[in-house]
């Protein structure tokens, strides 16, 4: 090949979305973007594959690739092992050693596969470049399926793993993932949902819906007000799935914060689900090569 290439996923608890950056006069360009619908609940092997197949469906897949994996934790991103266990998602990959299964179904080497926190991939690339350039002292949200959080201190950006912080009566995953919503509606409401965008987009749920994200407003202003606090943050950038609907509850959780008399930013991501793939591949360039890299 005489172009280079850098493939990277970002692994959701419903989806798979896969890019390809390629090198053009020394700086890389995402040149193809692929989103598919994959089961998080289903057999090892069905997602195992499907995954393979996302991988292989992108024009420049070769044996001499070298892919980033953005992944959910817990994980064990140097040894490739899924730790995910009752969360509701990746039960029966709990102990698998995706860096071999994936690369075995790719017929590549498990060394050609190198994996990233979601929620820090997140971050890396709103920081570098979406809406969070210029900022020292960020909090990253990716509300989606679970809960995925990072920050970024002194130049240094981890995962701050607050899916598991105590939170209200239970853990913050609880109330900020999709789960809260459908167990609210479930209890409240007698009715059940898959997930946030059917709430929204299904007319039976106009009496009551905007109650819903009033409480999971509420839900976001406390959490986040607590963060502030322990952290001294200055902007929250938020992505994932129920950003999508982020007009349903934005407006009220900033309206909120400032009854609370907090001095903070709080924004949607800019870049999308392109940010932890911008975020999966820094990791694989120089420093030359990561001055070009554009999701353009």
């Amino acid at each position: 090949m005489n172009q280079k290439y850098i493939l990277v996923a970002d692994v959701g608890g419903s989806h798979i979305t896969v890019g390809s950056f390629q090198e053009n006069s020394d700086k890389f360009y995402l040149d193809q973007l692929e989103r598919e619908e994959v089961d998080s609940k289903g057999p090892k092997n069905h997602i195992l594959k499907s995954w393979a197949e996302s991988f292989k469906k992108l024009n420049s897949f070769s044996e001499n690739v070298k892919i980033g994996i953005a992944f959910p934790a817990p994980f064990d991103y140097e040894k490739g092992i899924c730790l995910i266990e009752e969360q509701g998602k990746f039960n029966n990959l709990f102990g698998v050693n995706i860096k071999k299964a994936l690369a075995d179904e790719l017929n590549i080497l498990p060394s050609q596969i190198a994996f990233i926190n979601d929620a820090k991939a997140f971050l890396v690339g709103e920081s570098y470049f979406g809406i969070g350039k210029g900022y020292k002292d960020i909090l990253g949200l990716t509300l989606g399926s679970g809960l995925g959080s990072s920050l970024k201190k002194d130049g240094k950006i981890c995962d701050a793993g607050l899916w598991s912080s105590p939170f209200k009566d239970g853990i913050a995953e609880d109330y900020l993932g999709t789960g809260w919503f459908v167990k609210w509606v479930q209890k409240h409401l007698g009715t059940k949902i898959r997930g946030v965008k059917e709430l929204v987009d299904n007319p039976k749920f106009n009496n009551k819906r905007d109650l819903v994200f009033d409480i999971f407003s509420r839900n976001l202003a406390d959490f986040i007000e607590v963060q502030v606090i322990d952290h001294q943050i200055e902007l929250v950038i938020i992505g994932g799935n129920i950003t999508n609907s982020h007009h349903m509850f934005l407006n009220q959780t900033l309206g909120l914060l400032k009854k609370k008399g907090l001095q903070v930013e709080v924004k949607i991501s800019e870049l999308g689900e392109k940010s932890a793939l911008m975020g999966a591949a820094v990791s694989n360039l120089n420093q030359e090569q990561l001055e070009g890299l554009s999701a353009v």
